[in-house]
């Protein structure tokens, strides 16, 4: 029996052809603990049948379906979209299909970071799925420490990241990128004294299974997002770049050392992706610099620099 005096909570989550992992998913949100919260399952043209699966699924939370075309998905819009069917809802919690809550208290403990904190934006760890390659789980390891507390930067991610409704209507995410629409909210935040929480046992497991193609498009992509988003010009030199590459593929093999449970492991593979990985930020960021005419080549706001290190740098 849901709870009144509990907040509401919608859970967005955005899917194209992801019915394996809607299939590990939708189970782990049927044990958590907290009873009063919502599924919002946007469906931008699965040909996977992964939409009969949410529509059929037996669940103990509510779901509510909505569907758009592929070729009008963007990764702001969709987030609107799911949002606005969210409406009378205390908390949004922005859920990727392939992250894998660890934890059956995970909303609760969103709830209690956002009541804790007056946070505007939290978002939690990523790590690893079992089968995922040791390449992106070094990433996420990388790019999500333990380093838990208040962000002065705007780095965050929608595949684990909540924001308090009337922020998210007062805000809304950009429906124009090609990405990064976490980033670009985070920002905004943070320009106006909202406050970014990292916040503790509110993690996932991440899985993405991506070819090189993917891998390139992605970082590509999202380099160029990144590039609208912030004023300052971020740039990669060609030296920094393949320095970039052998240091990854270097974190990556003691990663695969101390974490042997991985099953994608391959040197190969570790190869291809920071390869990939680095050269599409280095052609994006290389290309937009240009657009933008800047001689300026560093960040020089300390909370630019911050994300910059932080994005690109793993640092």
């Amino acid at each position: 029996m849901i709870n009144s005096s509990m907040p509401k909570v919608s859970l967005l989550i955005r899917s194209y052809n992801e019915l394996s992992n809607l299939e590990i998913l939708l189970p782990i949100l049927d044990k958590q603990k907290y009873d009063n919260f919502q599924v919002i399952y946007l469906d931008s043209g699965s040909t996977d049948k992964s939409l009969d699966f949410v529509k059929n699924y037996n669940s103990k939370f509510e779901i509510i379906i909505e569907t758009i075309k592929k070729e009008n998905f963007t990764y702001g819009g969709a987030l609107n979209q799911c949002a606005e069917l969210a409406e009378g809802s205390d908390y949004l919690i922005s859920l990727s299909a392939h992250c894998f809550p660890t934890d059956n208290s995970f909303i609760n403990n969103y709830v209690m970071i956002f009541q804790e904190t007056g946070a505007s934006i939290v978002f939690g760890r990523q790590i690893g799925y079992k089968n995922s390659s040791i390449s992106e789980a070094s990433h996420l390891n990388n790019w999500f420490k333990k380093d838990y507390a208040v962000k002065d930067y705007p780095f965050s991610n929608n595949g684990n990241a909540g924001y308090p409704y009337q922020f998210w209507q007062h805000y809304k995410f950009d429906s124009t990128l090609p990405g990064c629409e976490d980033i670009e909210i985070a920002k905004r935040a943070l320009e106006n004294n909202k406050t970014i929480v990292y916040g503790k046992n509110i993690c996932v497991e991440h899985f993405h299974e991506e070819n090189n193609a993917q891998i390139y498009r992605r970082f590509y992509r999202e380099a160029i997002a990144i590039s609208y988003i912030f004023s300052e010009t971020f740039s990669l030199s060609i030296s920094q770049c393949f320095k970039k590459i052998i240091l990854d593929i270097k974190d990556a093999r003691n990663f695969r050392i101390l974490n042997p449970n991985f099953r994608k492991s391959y040197n190969l593979g570790i190869i291809n992706y920071f390869f990939f990985k680095n050269i599409a930020q280095y052609i994006a960021l290389k290309k937009k610099n240009s657009d933008k005419l800047l001689s300026t080549e560093d960040p020089t706001e300390n909370s630019d620099r911050e994300f910059f290190n932080r994005y690109f740098l793993n640092q």
